[in-house]
């Protein structure tokens, strides 16, 4: 009974919203395309000059002086703006760490967290970049070590070229890259990134990849040729993955998701011959500025050369309720079915945006596992700094 404890634990750990940047939720201000704020041009990660001045202008509880005119304080550029940039130098420096609990039964457990210790950097000359993150994991991020311990790894979760066309359209990329599908969320632990295998911690794939962003339609398509970054080559996955997201109006968007792998082991499973396949849809809309609802649910199937085969799904509803500016509570249902498992889970957070680069966030989650009906709910409580410099 302690293991099962331990091992639901362990799971609970997947609810924590782990270190990641993308607020899908900006579509309450217009934004439906990431591009325009995020280097990634399907949003996450490195923030643009641009961004880093929305993040004053339109996010934080804080705000200069001057921002209703549109004017920034130069306290949202590198270091609190302590240090100048020259115009085809990016740099940022994130950092996310707190304290876990989790509960099952008459279990409790509580320890400090270190979710992101991450430099990133972006270096352009007219139409060409590159783009890398060089950074510190005590624990977890495993698939984005370059060093091979079992704690205290150099993680490098992302490194691309890019070539811009079309007044940067539609940009070209080659490298390894965060996987194009469904939500770029926040919480990238939910269900529908860990089932898909799609989340921001250390799920990135080596391989080449063309996005699109355009007035009311953007999407991405990617050739998965591995993560390198996982040894041996037999559970390296290939295939591809992608998402196509149509924009009807400036509150509102729905798009697909496709996603099929094969590796001759699974990581997880290690299942031999395993083809994998995730298709879904997800959308956004904000009928009220205070209010974005996120939604996405996707199908989730598996086959194995030695003939174990499963099918699923894994959902997800999300609403984000701006209190005040700066101030959000976030709601969530989740839902997974995969093989003989279901689950269900429900999560409940406030977020505070207290200055453009520094953020507090507590969370409140609760899942039930069908495969022990009769076990208790795991709960899980993370509170969590997060600064992006």
């Amino acid at each position: 009974m302690r293991q099962a404890l331990l091992l639901l634990s362990l799971l609970m750990v997947g609810l924590a919203p782990l270190g990641a940047e993308a607020y899908p939720s900006m579509i309450r201000h217009g934004y439906a395309s990431c591009a325009t704020c995020h280097v990634d041009p399907s949003g996450g990660g490195l923030l643009t000059t641009y961004g880093r001045a929305q993040s004053e202008v339109l996010l934080s509880a804080s705000r200069g002086k001057n921002a209703d005119e549109g004017e920034v304080s130069p306290s949202t550029g590198f270091l609190f703006g302590a240090v100048k940039l020259p115009e085809w130098l990016n740099l940022a420096m994130s950092f996310r760490g707190g304290a876990l609990v989790n509960k099952a039964g008459s279990t409790t457990a509580v320890r400090p967290v270190q979710m992101t210790s991450d430099l990133r950097a972006q270096v352009t000359h007219g139409s060409l970049q590159a783009v890398g993150t060089l950074g510190f994991a005590i624990r977890r991020a495993r698939a984005a070590a370059l060093t091979s311990g079992e704690t205290n790894n150099v993680v490098a979760r992302e490194y691309w070229l890019g070539y811009g066309f079309l007044e940067q359209s539609l940009q070209l990329r080659a490298g390894r890259m965060n996987l194009p599908f469904g939500l770029r969320n926040a919480e990238h632990t939910a269900w529908v990134r860990q089932a898909t295998r799609t989340d921001t911690n250390d799920n990135q794939q080596h391989g080449l990849s063309l996005a699109y962003n355009g007035s009311n339609l953007r999407g991405e398509l990617m050739a998965i040729a591995g993560n390198f970054q996982v040894h041996p080559d037999l559970y390296r996955e290939r295939g591809y993955s992608g998402f196509l997201e149509w924009a009807p109006g400036t509150n509102i968007t729905v798009g697909l998701s496709s996603l099929l792998t094969w590796a001759r082991y699974d990581m997880t499973s290690r299942e031999p011959g395993t083809l994998r396949q995730a298709h879904g849809v997800f959308g956004r809309w904000s009928p009220t500025t205070p209010l974005v609802l996120l939604a996405e649910l996707d199908v989730l199937a598996q086959r194995s050369r030695g003939g174990a085969s499963s099918l699923g799904y894994a959902g997800l509803l999300q609403a984000d309720v701006e209190l005040t500016r700066g101030l959000h509570v976030i709601g969530s249902g989740e839902v997974l079915q995969q093989g003989q498992g279901r689950g269900l889970g429900a999560g409940l957070g406030v977020a505070w945006f207290l200055r453009p680069q520094v953020g507090l966030r507590l969370d409140g989650n609760m899942r039930k596992f069908a495969s022990t009906p009769d076990g208790p709910p795991v709960f899980s409580a993370l509170a969590q700094l997060h600064l992006s410099l």
